[in-house]
């Protein structure tokens, strides 16, 4: 698969499959006989690894890390589950600190012509 259809196909730069590759987060790219990068399952495998531990937050020294164990075999399985395992408990945090801030924001929603604008009143406002 061409650079521009993997990117396009995960909503990502051609920039960043670039970067992702030159950082060691994903597999380096096979080249066809034009010398363009020619995506096999393989990489599209961990390019959607790596967009979805990107969106959820996971950042890329973490994802260098878990791709350098990968490679060193089998004998860093426990390693790796340990990363992953510190991760969900960083996107728990997060989630819930996500849902108390939507809570708060939906709240304030409800509420806002009820609320004074700073320090005016709102017959000041309304001037």
């Amino acid at each position: 698969m061409k650079s521009s259809d993997v990117a396009k196909k995960f909503d990502v730069s051609i920039d960043a499959l670039r970067y992702w590759e030159k950082a060691g987060m994903i597999p380096k790219v096979p080249r066809n006989s034009r010398g363009y990068r020619d995506y096999t399952q393989n990489e599209i495998e961990w390019i959607d690894f790596v967009t979805c531990m990107r969106s959820s937050g996971v950042g890329i020294s973490t994802l260098v890390t878990y791709y350098q164990l990968f490679k060193d075999g089998v004998e860093t399985k426990q390693k790796r589950q340990q990363l992953l395992r510190g991760q969900l408990v960083d996107m728990a945090r997060r989630i819930k600190d996500m849902q108390k801030a939507y809570a708060r924001l939906e709240e304030k929603l409800m509420h806002y012509d009820d609320h004074v604008e700073g320090v005016f009143t709102k017959q000041e406002v309304k001037k």
